[in-house]
């Protein structure tokens, strides 16, 4: 109708509301080591953007606000524990990753992942055949 304005959007283009992500996320599920003041953590990094990344460390959980280094194939980024909960924690990075470690740790994933499934088929191969090596 004429003279009603329109009704506005629920978050204005450009925004992002509190709490949620601004960048795409890369899945990984890879090796990294969390370096903090108590000590390092292994993790496994599950996934990662230019600004943060979900890990999952096989020890405790470090407390939201805790800082420290996530480590993974020569890649570094300082940063934050903004969340820590159901095993898993998010870190947000001081600075931004450049896009081409992003982008080259996808290519780590993939070829761990195929690595991986090429390990599982010799250890089930072996078994099959009765070889009493462990792989």
């Amino acid at each position: 109708m004429p003279g009603r304005p329109l009704p506005a959007p629920a978050t204005p283009p450009g925004n992002i509301p509190p709490g949620r992500r601004s960048n795409a996320r890369v899945r990984l599920h890879i090796p990294a080591r969390l370096i903090l003041l108590s000590g390092v953590q292994h993790c496994i990094l599950e996934d990662l953007s230019v600004t943060g990344a979900a890990i999952i460390p096989q020890e405790t959980l470090p407390p939201v606000g805790t800082s420290g280094i996530l480590q993974c194939n020569g890649v570094e980024a300082f940063g934050n524990i903004q969340w820590s909960r159901y095993g898993r924690c998010g870190i947000m990075f001081d600075e931004p990753l450049p896009l081409a470690n992003v982008i080259a740790l996808r290519h780590v994933a993939d070829a761990y992942e195929d690595n991986e499934r090429e390990r599982f088929r010799d250890s089930a191969r072996a078994w099959v055949q009765g070889s009493t090596r462990h792989m």
